[in-house]
């Protein structure tokens, strides 16, 4: 959707050719330069940690993360997402990740509420925080269940909310819709339309659309484009406001076999020229010295991160 923020500094620094974006999961050992844009989710900086009770807000945590990446100057991706288990609709059901506890993959009782939310937040960050997504990988129970028609509704309606909200603080931000997944694992496509028929229903409101792309172990470079080219198709078939579309998790090799150095840039490398020539502005690769993740070893030296770095 091109609006009057278009021309804004902000927006024309994200339509660059600075896509080495990453995910932090810890506040420790981060790199003094090299990574423009930050998303941050699993960090200890979701909607329930902080959001704490009617109008009790703890911002210290996303404080802390903020001004540690304003300091070498990230633009930030904060994600909206894991519903306070006191809002929750269904406080109690199943299948929640157990790292955000109950309640956290439910839709809230009060979407006035989480508008609220939105508010304070946007209100605190403004010029600070330069994007939002809203929700993490709906097409997960661990995020979102049921994901059923009603509940794509509500995600809809709440996306529409915040779009007004934050925008009316802080102008020059964008909002990015929830992660859809193109792994078949996941649903793939067939099964992000229910997300994406509901947010055409209530008129879209967001200015770029997210995806996460984790291909199968041993799935190289050519499974990756599939999935994204699978996302492009599945998004530009709906003819929305904006086609623009944002990688802002991926890996190879998820949880498993680590990929050998001499194998690495070329693969990263490939990603980027991939992606850059289906108009892609951003990728987040997820995360930043985690060797528990197997895949691409993305730390200080390694050889995926040196490729990264050439695309800043």
């Amino acid at each position: 959707m091109i609006l009057a923020f278009f021309f804004s500094l902000g927006f024309l620094f994200s339509c660059s050719n600075a896509m080495s974006g990453m995910g932090f999961t810890s506040t420790n050992g981060w790199p003094s330069s090299g990574v423009t844009h930050v998303r941050i989710w699993d960090i200890g900086v979701s909607w329930r940690e902080i959001h704490l009770g009617v109008d009790v807000y703890d911002w210290s945590r996303l404080d802390a993360v903020v001004n540690q990446i304003k300091s070498t100057g990230g633009l930030i991706t904060y994600v909206i997402g894991a519903t306070p288990q006191w809002l929750a609709k269904y406080p109690n059901q199943p299948y929640y990740a157990s790292w955000l506890g109950p309640g956290s993959n439910s839709m809230p009782y009060s979407i006035d509420e989480f508008n609220k939310f939105c508010w304070n937040l946007a209100t605190r960050y403004a010029g600070r925080i330069s994007y939002y997504e809203i929700w993490n990988e709906p097409q997960l129970a661990d995020f979102l269940y049921p994901y059923d028609s009603t509940e794509l509704n509500a995600l809809a309606t709440m996306t529409k909310r915040a779009y007004s909200t934050i925008k009316s603080c802080d102008p020059n931000t964008m909002i990015i819709s929830a992660s859809v997944l193109p792994r078949a694992s996941s649903g793939g496509m067939t099964k992000a339309k229910s997300y994406l028929n509901s947010l055409q229903q209530n008129g879209w409101n967001v200015d770029a659309f997210a995806t996460h792309i984790y291909p199968d172990n041993g799935a190289g470079a050519s499974t990756w484009n599939s999935m994204l080219s699978d996302v492009i198709n599945t998004i530009n078939s709906y003819s929305p406001p904006t086609r623009k579309v944002w990688v802002t998790e991926t890996l190879y090799n998820l949880l498993g076999p680590v990929i050998p150095e001499d194998q690495a840039y070329a693969l990263v490398n490939s990603t980027y020229n991939y992606a850059s020539s289906q108009g892609v502005q951003q990728i987040y690769w997820y995360a930043w010295n985690r060797p528990d993740l197997g895949g691409l070893q993305i730390n200080s030296g390694s050889q995926a991160w040196a490729a990264i770095r050439a695309h800043a």
